[in-house]
């Protein structure tokens, strides 16, 4: 039987278990010394900053926005493309969120788009490094300095991503990244604030640590789930569970993983999970996916590499734009295609599981009603399909990846085979 190639893989460090077994023994699941040794770490990583834990990215982004102090209804401008909590988190904290189009060609935001957004009313602005791809930070920059505008880095898809030699994250008055299982750096949940200013660093630091523990009972679960969702993912196990019904689905035109996203709802007010401290076996093991990083970045970069040869000289489509003296990461390996509907399906159908949006366009998202526009770069970008290069990919793997989508390419028929609309 041919083993099924899932959309995703787990990044987990090799000594996962000891790192559990330790922290439980020592009685230090929830407390403990490696939190702060975390922070230290991650702050040390990119070179500058105070970095504060958080129980989730999205935490460290609300905790931020209340530490800046800004007024309420003041504007804040986030990309139209984008994860649907980050615009929802600045509503929970009393902002009135702008949406400004993206760039198809980077999926990121759009510097002349970001300024005809700015009010009277704009205070802050978020760009957001997409799929591990840098944003055009020098020339959102020049905007922001304009303007007087405060800068805060979503870099919860690009942690280990470089612009000019430098990372993400430091170029802003404040970034957050995001430690969710499938992140670049997984430690089952969790955030990391990183700001530049002490004093708002601190005030930072005084909302994240004021909140409690969370229940050793719920971190106990949630590390067995991030462990059953790792097991689950394994080619051999994915091929006799999970994958079965994506392909009876994708035989019946039906898509069953939308059901498997997160609600799109009002997080007012903030469930009670967020409002919970981030862990020491959290921190222990984000120490040890630390060290690893730059390997599995450098791998799935390797990877990605392949997937331009494979697929670069197809006229049909187009693969990923990486500007000069940008490192991408890529958290999502991006192409544009054509019929893209019907390549997902034949896809599927032979084996290799592939995926289309992995975030929302939010301007036509109900929540954000009151702050829908005109985004018709968004739309284009929400069309890109997203192929699996992640690091525990085989070199078998990748050619066949690349053959099933050349093939799907090659073998469409519902429709006449035209080349994938240019966004160079």
């Amino acid at each position: 039987m041919l083993t099924a190639i899932s959309r995703y893989g787990v990044r987990i460090p090799q000594n996962l278990g000891k790192i559990v077994a330790h922290c439980r023994k020592r009685g230090e699941l929830a407390r403990g010394p490696f939190i702060a040794h975390f922070e230290d770490a991650l702050s040390a990583y990119l070179g500058s900053g105070r970095a504060v834990s958080a129980s989730f990215g999205r935490m460290a982004f609300f905790y931020i926005l209340k530490a800046f102090q800004l007024p309420a209804g003041a504007e804040i401008i986030v990309p139209a493309l984008t994860f649907w909590v980050i615009p929802e988190m600045a509503r929970v904290a009393g902002l009135k969120v702008v949406f400004a189009d993206v760039d198809p060609a980077t999926f990121n935001l759009d510097p002349q788009c970001l300024e005809k957004a700015i009010t009277d009313r704009t205070r802050a602005i978020v760009p957001t490094h997409l799929y591990g791809l840098p944003c055009d930070m020098e020339a959102i920059l020049r905007v922001a300095e304009r303007h007087n505008l405060y800068v805060i880095e979503d870099c919860a898809h690009a942690l280990g991503a470089r612009y000019r030699g430098r990372p993400v994250g430091t170029f802003g008055h404040a970034a957050f990244f995001s430690f969710q299982a499938l992140k670049p750096l997984n430690t089952f949940g969790g955030g990391m604030a990183l700001v530049q200013d002490a004093q708002l660093g601190q005030r930072v630091a005084d909302l994240a640590h004021s909140e409690p523990w969370l229940e050793e009972s719920l971190l106990l679960r949630r590390l067995r789930f991030g462990q059953l969702q790792r097991f689950f993912m394994k080619p051999a196990v994915f091929t006799m569970t999970g994958f079965p019904i994506l392909w009876f689905s994708a035989l019946l035109q039906a898509r069953p993983d939308v059901y498997l996203w997160e609600a799109i709802r009002s997080l007012n007010p903030l469930p009670a999970a967020y409002t919970r401290r981030y862990t020491n076996v959290q921190a222990a093991i984000g120490l040890a996916g630390l060290r690893e990083l730059e390997k599995w970045n450098e791998e799935t970069r390797c990877r990605a590499r392949r997937m331009d040869e494979a697929l670069g000289g197809l006229p049909w489509v187009v693969t990923p734009r990486v500007p000069p003296d940008v490192l991408h990461i890529y958290y999502q390996y991006c192409v544009y295609v054509p019929n893209r509907d019907d390549l997902v399906r034949r896809a599927i159908l032979r084996g290799v599981d592939v995926e289309t949006l992995h975030v929302d366009v939010c301007t036509r998202v109900g929540l954000f009603r009151d702050s829908w526009t005109s985004a018709p770069c968004a739309e284009r970008a929400a069309q890109a399909v997203q192929l699996p290069v992640y690091c525990g990919l085989k070199e078998n793997d990748l050619r066949r990846i690349a053959a099933v989508i050349r093939r799907a390419l090659l073998n469409q028929t519902k429709k006449p085979l035209v080349a994938s609309q240019s966004v160079q």
